[in-house]
């Protein structure tokens, strides 16, 4: 889009500085020169000049078709090389624009990477200290699974204890009837004596047996609840574990996705470095195409001499000429002298009659 403010008389007298500086003025000259304006406003403006300056070259009197052919090659030439710069400017600002698009998202890539890695790290973190937790309260309930079964073992002896004493006490009783069957024979008083003793024995051993029994009871009612306990805990120490194989195959698996975003980190970084070494090349290839310019502006300059030396030659072509016209006027005049002279004798033949008529 055209800036405001460029005007015919801007350009032309951008492009007469430029000349008198024994350059020969293009689009980006002129741009430069006037440092405003786009190539779209200022190339119809310096044709036109250009145009005008061809006028004045034809008022000096040199051969239009000469001075046209020359300024049709160097325009042609200036043309194709300034468009052939706009090419290569355009397709550097592509894929620069391009490049930088790219590097954009693969930085915000990578931003989202680095995030998304420090979530991850954060996650095993945290799953790692829930790990060091269960395996923590996995301990303890296996401590405290080991003191039940210890109780339990406890138990379990005491029981034993106790259902020998038991059995001991059965025995004694047995023991004690028999004697008592033994010594029924004895008198009244020691019949009598001796019921009373094994009946005071025999409330004893009763209590004892009522007191040994309630212990019983409240020891296997207590070994019943400590297997409840021990099995309710052996299911904690399972689903514990359980929790532990899926903590570490969750940690195993963001290890992976880990491995798999720095693969990608790579991938991109490669990807980048390629995109870094295309534009280095672009830049290369700018570079080459600005000094095919320069050498097309010094042929342009050679033509610009040649021209010089055209105009030379055909300035004395034409002075040669101008003395040859002159020489063949001179000639001519002498001609119509002469045959003026040749005329008035062959008149004066005529009249003496020396030649018929």
């Amino acid at each position: 889009m055209a800036r405001i403010g460029v005007t015919y008389q801007h350009v032309a007298k951008a492009a007469e500085a430029i000349k008198s500086q024994d350059q020969e003025p293009t689009v980006d000259r002129v741009r430069e020169h006037l440092g405003t304006g786009s190539k779209s406003t200022i190339a119809p403006l310096l044709k036109r000049w250009r145009a005008d300056n061809r006028d004045r070259a034809d008022v000096s009197g040199l051969p239009n078709d000469l001075v046209e052919v020359v300024q049709s090659l160097h325009e042609r030439m200036q043309q194709m090389a300034d468009h052939r710069i706009e090419q290569a400017r355009q397709a550097f600002e592509a894929s620069n624009d391009e490049l930088r698009r790219e590097l954009a998202e693969t930085r915000n890539t990578i931003t989202q990477l680095t995030a998304c890695q420090q979530d991850l790290d954060v996650q095993i973190e945290r799953l790692a200290e829930q790990n060091s937790l269960q395996r923590k309260s996995l301990e303890d309930a296996r401590v405290n699974l080991a003191k039940t079964e210890s109780q339990r073992d406890q138990a379990i002896s005491r029981t034993t204890e106790l259902k020998k004493s038991v059995a001991e006490l059965k025995q004694e009783n047995r023991d004690i009837r028999n004697h008592f069957e033994h010594y029924q024979q004895r008198t009244a008083e020691d019949r009598q004596q001796e019921r009373d003793q094994f009946r005071a024995t025999n409330q004893q051993l009763h209590d004892q047996i009522q007191l040994l029994r309630s212990q019983l009871d409240q020891t296997e009612a207590r070994a019943t609840k400590l297997l409840e306990n021990n099995t309710q805990l052996q299911r904690s120490i399972n689903e514990l574990e359980q929790t532990s194989a899926d903590l570490n195959r969750e940690i195993n698996r963001k290890a992976e996705h880990i491995e798999n975003l720095k693969r990608d980190i790579e991938v991109v970084l490669t990807k980048s470095r390629k995109y870094q070494d295309k534009k280095d090349q672009l830049a290369e290839q700018i570079a080459t195409l600005a000094r095919q310019k320069a050498e097309a502006d010094k042929e342009a300059a050679l033509l610009a001499q040649a021209l010089e030396a055209a105009k030379t030659e055909l300035k004395a072509a034409r002075d040669k000429t101008t003395l040859l016209t002159n020489e063949n006027k001179v000639i001519l005049q002498e001609k119509a002298v002469i045959q003026g002279q040749f005329k008035q004798l062959q008149s004066s033949l005529q009249q003496s009659g020396v030649i018929g008529v």
